[in-house]
């Protein structure tokens, strides 16, 4: 995590640590893309949450300026490329596999990030606006591989990466208000997340009507490891014109397919085709075979 200079609050012995426990087990995080190594995969198969640790490590890992610049002037570029080329190939609902391809191209381009796969509430206070995208909810509408959340990228320095918010379902009132790209840094203030951030009204009030009230920690009740994942992944408030965003995170995202498997949407145009039409020149990049 990042304060508000925008260096690391955790201490480089916390990142040597996990950089030795990725060598023991046969990675080599010097390699982009080491989440897809067979010592990586066999730690993630004994224990999900292992995903946890290479997210920890790209947060910790040391930023020098001239890294940094790379960053800050690749992210902004490739996330404006991806957010057009999404919205031409009809990429409405298709955050999970939009998040895995920007992470695979960032591999490329040599820019550590990971995704986030939560909640995002919407609120314009001034039109008595609030939307919400929530984890703990409800199945609804007719498609059975729909997930109840939405996914986004950290890419330190930027907490907050969105390319497909805007690519959502959203109604008349809240399409126009929402950015087709979100980039933000430590000016994303961490805040807590509250239980309607999370949890579905539906299911909200199913329980009350059980128990009498509105548990106001009912989120932690029902996902008990939300309240450790917070201390690590919080929860972040972003200020856009007009808008406040708030993206609630419940668990980390990465892509277990190459590139070249990865479409926007079903049949649709694949990673490879978006990078070799799009990005490879736009980055003085070779072409992916």
């Amino acid at each position: 995590m990042w304060d508000s200079h925008g260096q690391t609050i955790f201490t480089a012995g916390q990142h040597a640590l996990l950089t030795a426990d990725f060598v023991a087990s046969g990675i080599d995080p010097g390699l982009f893309g080491f989440y897809n190594q067979l010592g990586f995969l066999a730690r993630e198969n004994q224990n999900p949450a292992y995903l946890d640790r290479y997210a920890e490590w790209v947060l910790t890992r040391p930023m020098s300026a001239e890294y940094e610049a790379h960053v800050r002037a690749t992210v902004p570029k490739l996330a404006y490329l991806l957010s057009d080329a999404f919205a031409a190939h009809d990429a409405h609902g298709r955050c999970i596999a939009a998040s895995s391809m920007m992470i695979r191209m960032l591999d490329l381009l040599h820019v550590w990030s990971f995704g986030l796969f939560g909640s995002v509430i919407i609120e314009a206070a001034d039109r008595g606006l609030r939307r919400t995208i929530q984890t703990i909810a409800c199945k609804r509408g007719p498609d059975p591989d729909a997930a109840a959340g939405h996914a986004w990228l950290c890419v330190p320095p930027f907490l907050v990466v969105d390319v497909t918010l805007a690519l959502q379902r959203w109604d008349a009132a809240t399409a126009p208000l929402v950015p087709n790209v979100i980039l933000a840094g430590s000016e994303a203030s961490k805040v807590e997340a509250r239980a309607d951030d999370i949890v579905d009204d539906r299911v909200r009030d199913l329980f009350a009507d059980v128990e009498g009230w509105h548990d106001p920690w009912l989120h932690h009740r029902i996902d008990p490891s939300l309240r450790g994942f917070h201390q690590t992944f919080p929860a972040r408030d972003v200020i856009a014109p007009g808008l406040n965003l708030r993206f609630v995170p419940a668990l980390i995202l990465l892509p277990g397919e190459r590139l070249a498997e990865i479409e926007v949407k079903r049949g649709g145009a694949s990673g490879r085709s978006l990078w070799n039409s799009i990005v490879a020149s736009a980055f003085g990049m070779a072409p992916l075979l």
